[in-house]
């Protein structure tokens, strides 16, 4: 299986942005010789490479609706993307703990789940999280862990453990995901805490974890995509990932491992959404409903790598898939994971505390700030 890479002639169907989200909708320009004024649009706003390309082709085939597909690389960038830009996205792709809040935010519309018929393919142990209740404003799509990937041929024995990012061996070779949720997750449960610990003491501990790591290893900062090519180039020895992206780059080079350590790992969950001032809902709910289809979400679920929810898909997922127990890990190592929690105030003033603490770190030697212009580089 290859990551999607553009194809030329998949552009005519649909408008594949980068970071900087360059897409154009059809439906919002005025009438040129190239528009079709009576085409129906719909805006998917999501990560980079999530969808197989033949997918959105063939909905678009077979609906009359083109997909404008605009991307994401971090969280703070999706919910500005949505704050700034009201009206321009309608299916959005998020996380459980990233919803919660846009639901505070109002940034996004309840379902309307008699349009979504194909709901009754989800498993229904993926329904009714904590983080949406009812399902009132989401529908699963993935879901995954973030784990630990390494160059097979550079570790002889990577061990089993998320001490492998603290040994000094590796040291310029490290890299961990930018993101403080996961950053100091991680650093929770090396120090033998809950990733969702609302003790100072304990979030303490985590960012100590992370400044150990900063002098012991001379970790790196980066996005998933950024970690994922590292890991595939060699640049970097051992990283973390989500979990499909590792497969992915295993699965196209020999040299690249990955594992759920031992001490557990973050668990989560991506949901098709829509925005609150989407101005095409009946759109929206239709291409929600189609992503849900059997045949559809075992599709998805092979392009990505990345185990899928959808229960009637389970025969067409691949063999290779379904087999490889760190993408759908057994029930003993599923117990050892677990969902972000949305942060309550008191929390979130100690992540930010914690934070503040690894951001401070970075710069008394010399890094650049997460957030500043960069990812811990210098």
């Amino acid at each position: 299986m290859k990551p999607w890479k553009p194809i030329a002639g998949l552009l005519t169907v649909f408008c594949l942005s980068s970071c900087g989200d360059k897409q154009e909708s059809v439906g919002d320009r005025p009438d040129t010789e190239n528009e079709i004024p009576s085409a129906k649009v719909v805006t998917l706003l999501s990560w980079d490479e999530y969808f197989d390309p033949e997918i959105l082709l063939k909905f678009s085939d077979e609906t009359g609706i083109t997909v404008n597909y605009a991307t994401f690389e971090e969280l703070d960038e999706l919910e500005a993307k949505l704050t700034s830009e009201p009206g321009k996205y309608d299916v959005i792709v998020a996380d459980g703990t990233s919803l919660e809040r846009f639901v505070e935010l109002r940034l996004v519309g309840e379902l309307d789940s008699s349009r979504i018929p194909n709901l009754k393919n989800i498993d229904p142990s993926y329904l009714d999280q904590a983080f949406d209740r009812g399902n009132r404003y989401s529908m699963p799509y993935t879901w995954g862990t973030t784990l630990v990937a390494y160059r097979a041929d550079k570790i002889e024995d990577p061990g089993d453990s998320w001490q492998i990012l603290w040994n000094p061996e590796y040291r310029g070779k490290v890299m961990v995901l930018g993101d403080r949720t996961e950053a100091l997750g991680i650093g929770l449960i090396t120090r033998g805490h809950g990733i969702n610990s609302a003790d100072a003491e304990h979030l303490n501990a985590a960012a100590d974890a992370i400044i150990e790591q900063i002098d012991l290893v001379d970790v790196r900062f980066g996005s998933d995509v950024e970690t994922k090519d590292a890991i595939d180039s060699g640049e970097a020895w051992a990283a973390v990932c989500y979990s499909g992206d590792a497969g992915v780059v295993a699965a196209e080079n020999e040299n690249v491992g990955f594992f759920i350590p031992k001490e557990g790992a973050p668990l989560w969950m991506d949901n098709f959404i829509i925005a609150s001032d989407s101005q095409r809902t009946a759109e929206a709910h239709t291409l929600i409903n189609f992503m849900l289809r059997a045949d559809v979400a075992a599709a998805n679920a092979n392009f990505t790598w990345y185990a899928t929810p959808n229960a009637a898909a389970a025969e067409l997922v691949s063999e290779e898939l379904r087999d490889d127990e760190t993408i759908n890990p057994p029930e003993e190592v599923r117990r050892r994971c677990y969902f972000f929690a949305k942060p309550d105030s008191r929390r979130e003033e100690l992540l930010n505390a914690a934070w503040a603490r690894v951001q401070s770190a970075l710069r008394d030697r010399g890094k650049i700030a997460l957030g500043e212009g960069g990812l811990g580089e210098e």
